[in-house]
């Protein structure tokens, strides 16, 4: 997960150069295929997808939220792909893009606070996956908003514009103070911190409001880059 804007910018400078350097694509899909072989996996009972970590050769199955921007990406991956959506490369990114997108609503929804913790820990037991035990913090982190929003702007599905709405309410119920929203210590005890991360306006919200909004000119297929700051980058052939 420390490493997600890395694979993030394999994709966005090829688009952003008009798909020209093809170097950075076939970088791009060569570690997208490495990850759905090597660290996407299915847990039980429910068989929610996660994308686990390799940490000296060793499979860790645990799923950072910051793992979360990875569904949006494969599906902006696939929508954009060289061989077009419907080829069968582009498919398996959008069709694993879209499970990590509905396991990362999981991680808010399956609390009663609506919030998801930091990381959450697959243990194959009857509840998929439990919070993990030294992270139980949610920081107003900005991942599954921008997956959310990415999605429903290339599918058009209702249902992500619903889960982030979910999601919304939640952070607007356990985190707003009298001057700020604030970072949860524990989802579960929803004990409130003193601070409250830039990015949360900077990104959180800004994919949250993006989500349930279509008045605006952002077109990630032809004329739009997010950056991993949420900063809309035109496409750089357009740029006067």
């Amino acid at each position: 997960a420390g490493g997600d804007s890395f694979y993030e910018y394999l994709l966005k400078v090829w688009l952003q150069g008009g798909k020209e350097e093809t170097k950075y694509r076939r970088a791009y899909d060569r570690a997208m295929k490495g990850i759905m072989d090597k660290l996407i996996h299915i847990s039980r009972p429910n068989y929610l997808t996660y994308v686990a970590e390799l940490k000296y050769g060793k499979i860790i199955h645990k799923m950072d939220h910051l793992a979360c921007f990875l569904g949006g990406n494969l599906a902006l991956g696939a929508y954009t792909h060289p061989e077009g959506l419907e080829s069968s490369e582009a498919q398996r990114q959008l069709k694993t893009g879209k499970q990590l997108a509905y396991t990362c609503y999981q991680m808010y929804s399956r609390f009663d606070s609506g919030l998801s913790p930091e990381y959450v820990d697959f243990r194959n037991g009857k509840n998929d996956f439990e919070k993990g035990r030294d992270a139980p913090y949610y920081l107003l982190r900005p991942e599954v908003s921008e997956t959310m929003f990415i999605l429903y702007h290339l599918t058009k599905d209702p249902v992500y514009r619903e889960w982030g709405w979910e999601i919304f309410q939640a952070i607007e119920e356990q985190t707003k103070t009298d001057s700020a929203y604030a970072a949860i210590k524990d989802v579960d005890t929803m004990e409130k911190e003193d601070r409250m991360e830039s990015f949360f306006m900077a990104e959180t919200l800004k994919y949250l409001y993006l989500l349930q909004n279509d008045n605006h000119t952002i077109d990630l297929l032809n004329t739009h880059v997010f950056n991993t700051e949420a900063h809309p980058l035109k496409i750089l052939s357009l740029v006067t």
